[in-house]
């Protein structure tokens, strides 16, 4: 017999972190909080003929019902400075402000036709 859920077969229970998202659109800087995030950092190290290369990524979910956060969108883990001019976007940078990582990449998930979370990586 088929068993029909009428939620999402996800579970969002490490969706407990707090991240704030940083967008740009022309001039125009917004951020959003979301307290129900959940991002993990991952470090990969290579070793070849040339030597030892690392690479960092990180893979960040948000349940939404809505698109949450684009590419090129800049992430910061926990309630991150309000940023509103175009020298304050440009000072947010990886390199300089721990836990902040960099969109690369926007996979929205869907269910039953619906938008159920949005997952982001780079």
């Amino acid at each position: 017999m088929l068993c029909v859920q009428n939620h999402p077969p996800v579970d969002y229970s490490l969706c407990n972190q707090t991240v704030t998202v940083y967008h740009k659109d022309g001039e125009t800087y917004t951020q959003a909080v979301y307290t129900n995030a959940f991002l993990d950092f991952k470090k990969t190290q290579n070793i070849d003929k040339t030597g030892s290369r690392e690479a960092n990524s990180f893979l960040l979910v948000i349940p939404c019902s809505m698109q949450a956060v684009f590419v090129g969108d800049k992430v910061l883990l926990g309630v991150g400075a309000e940023v509103s001019t175009r020298e304050a976007w440009a000072a947010l940078m990886p390199a300089t402000t721990p836990g902040l990582v960099v969109v690369g990449y926007v996979d929205t998930k869907y269910w039953r036709g619906r938008m159920v979370h949005v997952e982001a990586g780079g």
